[in-house]
């Protein structure tokens, strides 16, 4: 009868390692799916956030060599190396739409260094007002943003 016991005494330890053993094991399973899923869900708003940081430079980037073509006929080739690098960029992760409207904004600056100088009043006057290019490419990024936030 006394092995009996201990064979009794084995088993209920034995089960109680087990139950330990697959409670801890769904709990790390249920952890590893709820952080997959936290990571899912995160993923497209860091996404937007990069997109928006890459627009907004390229913009300021644009818009102080769209200044400095309507004050000089030749541009300092150096001084457009970070434009087109944040072109590259955006040809990796931008719409077709996109990249399009930003080709067309380097485009314009090239355009515009061609053009007789303006003065610094007539570039102030011009300023509130173009409607080229840049505000096509703002429009465009904007769009595309909004349509990456209504599929979050």
């Amino acid at each position: 009868m006394s092995g009996l016991a201990l064979d009794s005494g084995l088993i209920a330890a034995f089960a109680a390692v087990s139950g330990s053993f697959v409670g801890s094991l769904g709990s790390i399973v249920g952890g590893w799916i709820n952080q997959s899923r936290q990571d899912h869900r995160a993923q497209p708003a860091k996404t937007i956030a990069a997109r928006e940081a890459l627009y907004s430079d390229f913009i300021a980037e644009s818009a102080c060599l769209l200044v400095d073509a309507l004050d000089h006929n030749v541009g300092d080739p150096q001084r457009s190396i970070p434009l087109y690098a944040l072109l590259s960029r955006i040809r990796l992760s931008s719409s077709s739409r996109a990249l399009e409207k930003a080709e067309a904004v380097v485009r314009s600056i090239q355009a515009t260094y061609g053009q007789p100088n303006l003065t610094a009043e007539q570039i102030q006057f011009f300023a509130g007002k173009i409607e080229g290019p840049l505000k096509e490419f703002g429009d465009t990024c904007r769009s595309e943003l909004n349509s990456l936030e209504r599929k979050l």
